[in-house]
């Protein structure tokens, strides 16, 4: 025979049980997903090889096009090649989005300094813009 403080002692567990899952939906733990971490991690290699050239076929497959378009390979370079005396090699530490439409916070650390990389994405999870901050001496 179910008691009265039985079935409130299975309400309980179960309100707890369903509000536990609920706040679970509400922050997403997991890294990103595939195409975007293949996108960072080839990001990631080419910023780290030091040489220009590699960056400059990272940017063909992991930039959007229109963000490619929006560019010359010497603005490119140019780019890479102060964003590289700067900070060095760099590992990516966090990453964080604030909503679906807002860009990706890349938290790294660099052999040199460490800053926060604000990346734009556009289709298929390609960079479509990059904001580089370092930090704050």
């Amino acid at each position: 025979m179910v008691t009265r403080r039985v079935m409130i002692g299975l309400m309980a567990g179960a309100f707890a049980l369903t509000a536990g899952s609920a706040s679970a939906q509400e922050i997403i733990v997991d890294g990103p997903p595939l195409p975007l971490r293949r996108n960072l991690d080839a990001f990631q290699k080419a910023f780290n090889s030091g040489d220009a050239a590699q960056y400059e076929a990272m940017a063909k497959t992991a930039f959007s096009e229109g963000y490619f378009k929006s560019q010359t390979t010497d603005e490119r370079k140019k780019a890479y090649t102060k964003w590289h005396a700067a900070f060095g090699s760099i590992k990516f530490e966090q990453v964080e989005r604030r909503g679906p439409d807002a860009p990706l916070q890349v938290f790294f650390k660099g052999t040199v300094a460490s800053g926060v990389m604000w990346m734009e994405l556009g289709e298929a999870s390609k960079i479509a813009s990059i904001k580089v901050e370092g930090e704050k001496k």
